[in-house]
């Protein structure tokens, strides 16, 4: 069978030879800029350039990383991580390409520029640990039409894949066992090729296990509907460039894995090759297809798999790290090795282990399922695999790839030591009312590490304490609009209340105080045409904006028409909330017993000083002697609507910050409020109070989406209800009942709260050299 897509792409490289000499030739008159990173990649905005982005973003390198995209939704994609953009192929992408200090590639040259890579420091991510042979090192790869591989012409593509491979100047690996395959394949200097791991695969290490597998079966049941609590087998077989895929069951196969599936109460999930030919159509309430338009990133789901069935395929390594029982289905392994190739003889990488049918590989499934006695036998397998393959397994293989490109490099980024920053940095949070939130966790990480900033608060009244080292100013003095005026930074959580506008050199942070699921500004039903120009006059003022999560990045620059950037960096007032053990807190409000649950509510437009709708006494009543209530009123109100009369209940609205109370509480009861974002990084139970819902919903404020439908814990109505949900939320089955929620949840919202965004912060704002030197 001809390698038809091989061969087309092959005569397309050679037709190119002139373009990439013109190309050679641009780029030896052209500088490249130190520090910058141009991205291409062939799967859009996912696998190992997007770990590898995040981790340059999560660094404050947004600003030096340009994204070259193919199509609108991986634009989107790609700005929705906070780096620059430009359309794949075009005039500025090239220009770009030649400009850049490093080019990321995921599979070739062209996913970036084919022709204006000539100096720069490329980086080959690869996306997978090979199997089968490639490229250099498979004569399918390397067939042209007609003459095959053999004569001038092939030999002509060969050498242009080995002038390639001399320009690349690091492949990272995820073993020792790899770098020979691919320095040979690629045409590389082994020299390049580091055990380093594969950015790629830093989601199948970050976090506990059950998480990880939770999260994953979230995004399945996202692509494919419900499972139920039924197994997943995952099929995913390689590509035949061309050639029909021999493992598509026929009709009487089908109906023997629809038994199977039934018998062990099991899901099988078919994922394609993109490229695959065959007829993948069968579908069933158990047979689901999981094609890569559904879910591009397959190993953001591979968690979610308790057994693969594979062939040649990568996956196979990737899933024996995630602990899957591995059955290999090669109805075809003596053609494809003398047509393909395979690294090393079939039998070794399988253990044996190997399927020529469909019967044979329902019965290696059946031997290694849960409760038979070959599962111990295939679990082991799936772990010696793993050993060989996988040598760094703690989700930090982007981190040491970014590292190692800087130590080879440099990271372009000034000499000046943030020590020798000097400047004036102005903070506020909720108009001076407190020092608190993102101001204060930013304000902490500023006089860690750059000490020579002069730092001004500004408080609305006497008495409120500010950090060490700051000075407080008190709104509307001379002292305070002098101090406002004379600062370089401005740090703020809330509106500007006065008709102030910054100098043309001055940075004004806006950091916000929460990610809303309540309508807010432009997104409130009953806004005017006298709201929406306050909003544009508040907008307009700040040089950018920050947002905890791309959802919240997604609403606040539509709630406020923001059009400067938007920093989606995480939230560093949560930095704290995962941190810290609370204990400190604890012994300052006098907290004796040994559980504590926090009630935050949000606040109401319309009945300010209303009575609460949730009874704290009769909360802590019904919890029980081992049990403390703290009651947090909103920032826009004063105190508790009810009067607080019991020994386990306390009003802790004045305590200046949130963040030490959600670091302090086990279960987290709120409404509608923005805490529930910032609690879930804790990952402790939380518990919605909904007495209002449909008045609140309908002609108050209005939610972006069904909190019914994604709540990670339950919705209730009733004191009494609240009670039982806090008193049965750590037991085992109650946690597994809110897992899957619970992780896809955390995984859409508290992804970058890692306890570093305020270094992230104010990495970002040195960088931009938002403070002057001394």
């Amino acid at each position: 069978m001809p390698d038809t897509a091989f061969a087309r792409r092959n005569v397309e490289k050679v037709l190119w030879l002139p373009r990439y000499a013109l190309g050679d030739l641009v780029t030896r008159f052209v500088p490249r800029r130190p520090g910058t990173w141009v991205v291409g990649s062939a799967y859009g905005v996912h696998d190992g350039a997007r770990a590898l982005v995040e981790e340059l973003v999560a660094r404050g390198r947004a600003d030096r990383v340009t994204w070259l995209a193919r199509t609108p939704q991986e634009a989107a994609d790609a700005r929705a991580l906070g780096v620059r953009v430009l359309a794949h192929g075009s005039f500025a992408a090239f220009r770009a390409a030649t400009r850049a200090a490093v080019v990321v590639l995921t599979h070739g040259f062209g996913d970036a520029s084919r022709f204006g890579t000539g100096g720069a420091f490329v980086l080959q991510l690869w996306h997978g640990s090979p199997l089968k042979r490639m490229h250099l090192d498979s004569p399918a790869a390397m067939r042209l039409p007609v003459v095959g591989d053999r004569g001038p012409v092939p030999r002509l593509l060969a050498a242009m894949y080995r002038r390639g491979g001399e320009r690349i100047g690091l492949i990272p690996v995820s073993s020792a066992t790899v770098v020979p395959r691919i320095a040979a394949s690629l045409g590389a200097d082994a020299s390049r090729v580091e055990v380093l791991g594969e950015p790629r695969t830093d989601v199948l290490f970050r976090g506990p296990e059950d998480e990880r597998r939770a999260a994953a079966r979230a995004r399945v049941e996202a692509a494919v509907g419900a499972l139920g609590g039924r197994r997943v087998v995952l099929l995913a077989p390689t590509w035949r460039d061309g050639a029909a895929d021999p493992v598509v069951p026929t009709a009487q196969e089908w109906r023997g894995i629809e038994e199977w599936l039934a018998a062990h109460d099991a899901v099988l999930l078919v994922r394609p090759h993109p490229l695959a030919v065959g007829d993948w159509s069968h579908r069933s309430e158990a047979v689901r297809l999981l094609d890569a338009r559904a879910e591009p990133d397959v190993l953001r789901v591979l968690p979610a798999a308790d057994a693969v069935v594979s062939d040649y395929s990568s996956i196979v390594v990737d899933a024996a790290a995630t602990g899957a029982v591995l059955v290999f289905l090669a109805p075809d392994v003596e053609e494809y090795g003398r047509r393909h190739g395979l690294y090393e003889p079939y039998a070794v990488t399988t253990g044996g282990r190997v399927a020529a049918t469909w019967p044979e590989a329902l019965e290696r499934l059946t031997e290694g399922w849960p409760g038979s006695p070959g599962r111990d036998e295939a679990l082991a397998f799936s772990r010696a695999l793993a050993d060989r393959f996988h040598e760094h397994r703690d989700g930090r293989s982007a981190a040491r790839v970014v590292d190692r490109v800087d130590a080879v490099i440099g990271t372009g980024a000034p000499t000046v030591a943030p020590s020798s920053v000097g400047g004036v940095a102005f903070f506020e949070s909720f108009h001076g009312r407190n020092v608190s939130c993102n101001p204060a966790a930013i304000d902490r990480e500023l006089a860690r590490v750059a000490p020579g900033v002069e730092r001004v608060w500004s408080v609305a009244r006497d008495g409120v304490e500010v950090p060490e080292g700051a000075t407080a100013v008190r709104v509307g003095t001379p002292e305070w609009r002098a101090a406002r005026d004379r600062a370089d930074l401005l740090v703020l959580n809330d509106w500007i209340e006065d008709s102030w506008r910054p100098r043309r050199d001055q940075f004004v942070l806006q950091t916000w105080h929460g990610t809303p699921l309540k309508r807010i500004a432009l997104g409130r039903r009953d806004r005017t045409p006298r709201l929406f120009a306050a909003v544009v006059k508040q907008s307009t003022r700040w040089s950018a904006m920050l947002a905890q999560n791309d959802f919240g990045a997604r609403a606040l620059r539509r709630s406020y028409a923001v059009v400067r950037p938007m920093w989606t960096l995480g939230y560093p007032r949560n930095d704290l909330v995962v941190t810290s053990s609370g204990e400190e807190t604890r012994a300052a409000l006098g907290v004796a017993t040994p559980r504590v649950v926090l009630y935050a509510p949000t606040w109401r437009d319309d009945a300010l000083d209303g009575p609460d709708p949730l009874d704290p006494v009769a909360l802590a009543e019904h919890l029980g002697e081992g049990w403390t209530v703290l009651v947090r009123g909103h920032a826009r109100t004063l105190g508790l609507r009810t009067e607080v009369a019991a020994d386990r209940v306390l009003d802790v609205t004045a305590h200046p910050d949130v963040s030490d109370l959600l670091a302090l509480a086990d279960v987290l009861v709120t409404d509608y409020s923005s805490v529930m974002f910032d609690f879930s990084a804790t990952g402790r139970p939380m518990v919605f109070h909904v007495a209002d819902a449909e008045h609140y919903e309908n002609e108050v404020r209005g939610f972006a989406w069904d909190l019914a439908g994604r709540a990670p814990g339950p919705l209730v109505r009733t004191t009494e209800e609240v009670a039982a949900a806090v008193a049965r939320a750590d037991e085992p089955d109650e946690r597994a009942r809110w897992a899957t929620r619970y992780a896809r949840w955390r995984a859409d919202f508290n992804p970058l709260d890692d306890g570093h965004a305020s270094q992230r912060v104010v990495a970002r704002l040195l960088a931009l050299g938002t403070l002057p030197r001394r």
